[in-house]
């Protein structure tokens, strides 16, 4: 009677009551029965699932798992379990979970018909062991793990036990998941490599740097999982990268949602870190994440693009950062840079407000486009960009948008198809203007802009030359089709009617070291059979990176007069004194060459940047390195330049837990050298790097990094 008694009040107060005290031990009701099934101990089996889910490099304790495939837990109970026993396993994420949101998962232990997740049970004794198959596009994140033991006299559960925790991430190796890549070196490259380079430079000097992405280093996964909370971005949404892509290219800089990094092109960096005195992405998401959420300062396009691709790395989605040579800026939703002279070929600097930068390093990211028509969604890259340039849909964001779309010029597709399509196919138009205001077009360059788009190769640290994937060979069919289809969508560009003209110019310039003088030559040649008088006017100026202008330094006037079917030398000498006093950090050398043919008044434009090189550190190590042993690394540096170099920041980042070093010196002497030497202590076997990066007011860009194979 005492039984019917508490079923029937059980029975009345159903799972409502149960769910509000879902935290506890169980619900205290009195019992008359001595073998309720009690759990007493939970087994996740980490290394072996870590290591069958390729999460066995991520130094975190608990459990990480990629959605799609199997992985095996271990249930004990204190006596044998029956079939006759009602046992469930709940996983939960996020604060607010309900069922049909696939932020609730309950799974039947006995009979699995109505299981959302797949599972298959093993039974012995006391013990069950359990595989379980989350779907293959469930919610990424960090789930909690319960058992509840039903009886008639209630649900008694486990108490909270963060050791259960565990993360759930994409699974590339997943045909069902959307980001599922049928190559396992690209699996491995773009998932799972930590360390990278990066290209910068220019268009004629490409340069690489290296970038350690360490989304394995510890804490780097909860760090990022603490960004991607911070974008407030419904759980979910979280089940397509899509989604976690364009809220992540927002969330990585701080412009409007006090995002990860402070973007700074100011050349004034003494309230933070200079962008170029980052080795990798680790300390950035560490610090931010430590902060509790306070953006980190300061970074560039290349900082931004490291960083998004460690967070994607981390949760799954394969990703890569690609550099972009001589990339336009878009200027209100048109593919065309305008620069302004005057009547002698002279800049005119109030009316050129347009700039292409040296270079621009965004991501891709490979995914589906479920969102997208059908010829479209099948899996490809898809460009993200975190540099905040442009608002999109109110935040300063770009992407997801297809390379393959913006190759056809398909640029009514989301995301800000428009903006990338001008980066890399934006004509340079030169306008001459009078002594009136007045001005007419008299030059166009459909070749300047995007002249080479970079990536690291698969398995090597050398570059692929992907351009090709987003444009079509230059004059091609389908790149007028493709310029045809992005006018007819609302691209403004310009066609010119400019009859072709009999004079070409090219510029040469010898590899040339920061604080050297040297001597520009132009060639100039007639294609005619007539004679051709040409005055050109060679503008020489200091630029940031990104095209703007820190001031001209040498204005160069010539006249050349040009024999029928003959190539000319005009050579300007340029002298590091004339140049030095404008320098910038990550600036450049830009030269302008606009030639007057004086016979028909036509226009002839060349134009150059040159990247000043620099000097590498150089790296001692040990002949021996095994793992939880001290390593020496020994970084050294000579100042070769002729001035003092001042308020040094070095920065070295190595393996083990305490990776990241820094060291400063106030000055350092024309001639003089420095010698550094620090110690790591390898935390795993195998292939590993030391970077090194310095920085000052005079010097950037000066890396260098050294290997080693840690032994066991």
């Amino acid at each position: 009677m005492r039984a019917m008694c508490v079923s029937l009040f059980y029975s009345m107060i159903g799972d409502s009551l149960v769910n509000h005290f879902m935290y506890g031990d169980y619900l205290a009701l009195p019992s008359p029965r001595t073998d309720k099934l009690v759990v007493q101990s939970v087994e996740l089996h980490k290394d072996q699932n870590k290591a069958a889910h390729r999460t066995n490099s991520f130094k975190h304790d608990g459990l990480i798992i990629r959605r799609g495939q199997v992985f095996t837990l271990t249930v004990t109970f204190d006596r044998a379990y029956t079939p006759t026993d009602k046992v469930i396993l709940e996983f939960t994420i996020g604060d607010n979970f309900l069922s049909d949101k696939e932020t609730y998962i309950s799974l039947n232990l006995g009979d699995s018909t109505g299981n959302k997740w797949e599972t298959r049970n093993t039974v012995d004794g006391n013990t069950v062991t359990v595989d379980i198959k989350p779907l293959a596009d469930c919610i990424v994140g960090m789930y909690c793990f319960n058992v509840i033991v039903v009886t008639p006299l209630g649900k008694f559960r486990t108490k909270r036990d963060p050791n259960t925790d565990f993360y759930i991430l994409f699974n590339t190796w997943c045909p069902e998941d959307g980001v599922f890549l049928n190559n396992e070196s690209q699996r491995t490259e773009y998932v799972l490599n930590e360390q990278g380079v990066i290209y910068n430079g220019e268009t004629e000097n490409v340069t690489q740097r290296p970038w350690n992405y360490g989304q394995h280093k510890r804490g780097v996964l909860e760090a990022c999982f603490f960004v991607l909370n911070s974008t407030n971005m419904p759980l979910d949404n979280r089940r397509y990268a899509v989604n976690v892509a364009r809220r992540g290219s927002a969330i990585i800089n701080s412009k409007d949602d006090n995002g990860v990094v402070v973007g700074n092109w100011s050349n004034d960096y003494s309230m933070g870190t200079a962008p170029d005195s980052w080795t990798g992405s680790a300390e950035i998401l560490l610090k931010y994440h430590h902060q509790s959420g306070v953006p980190v300062s300061f970074g560039q396009c290349l900082v931004f693009a490291g960083v998004l691709n460690t967070f994607f790395r981390s949760l799954g989605i394969p990703s890569r950062v690609i550099t972009n040579y001589s990339s336009a800026h878009d200027n209100g939703g048109n593919i065309k840079t305008d620069i302004y002279v005057d009547e002698n070929g002279s800049m005119d600097k109030l009316r050129t407000r347009d700039s292409v930068w040296n270079y621009h390093c965004w991501n891709e990211i490979w995914t589906t486009r479920r969102d997208l028509p059908e010829r479209w969604n099948a899996a490809g890259w898809q460009v993200v960009d975190a540099t905040p340039q442009e608002i999109s849909e109110g935040q300063f964001r770009c992407g997801p948008t297809s390379v393959k779309a913006i190759k056809e010029g398909e640029l009514c597709l989301p995301f800000d198809g428009l903006f990338v399509f001008a980066e890399v196919n934006s004509n340079v138009v030169y306008h001459s203007t009078d002594q009136y205001g007045q001005s007419k077009i008299v030059r166009v360059d459909t070749t300047y802009v995007g002249k080479k788009i970079y990536t690291k190769a698969v398995g090597l640290n050398m570059f692929e030359d992907i351009t090709l994937t987003y444009k079509n060979q230059e004059g091609s069919a389908s790149d007028r089709a493709a310029m045809e289809r992005a006018a007819n969508l609302g691209c403004v560009g310009y066609r010119s009617t400019l009859q072709p003209t009999n004079v070409t110019i090219a510029m040469v310039v010898p590899a040339v070291q920061l604080a050297q003088n040297f001597t520009l030559i132009l060639e100039v040649k007639n294609t005619s059979t007539e004679q051709q008088t040409v005055q050109l006017t060679t503008t020489c100026s200091v630029t940031y990176y990104t095209g703007v202008s820190n001031g001209t330094f040498k204005e160069d006037r010539q006249t050349v007069s040009l024999g029928p079917l003959r190539t000319e030398q005009v050579t300007i000498e340029i002298l590091a004194i004339e140049y030095m006093k404008y320098m910038v950090d990550k600036g450049s050398l830009s030269f302008t060459c606009v030639g007057k043919i004086q016979e028909n008044s036509q226009f002839v434009t060349a134009a150059r940047v040159v990247t000043l090189e620099v000097p590498s550190l150089s790296f001692k190590i040990d002949d021996k390195v095994r793992v939880g042993q001290e390593m020496s690394v020994t970084l050294e540096f000579t100042n070769v330049f002729n001035i003092t170099l001042t308020q040094v920041g070095l920065r070295m980042e190595g393996p083990g837990e305490m990776g990241f070093k820094t060291q400063y010196y106030n000055a350092i002497d024309p001639g003089a050298s420095l010698s550094w030497v620090e110690s790591f202590v390898p935390d795993e076997p195998g292939e590993g790097r030391v970077e090194g990066c310095l920085n000052c007011p005079q010097l950037s860009q000066v890396c260098g990094m050294v290997n080693f194979n840690a032994q066991p």
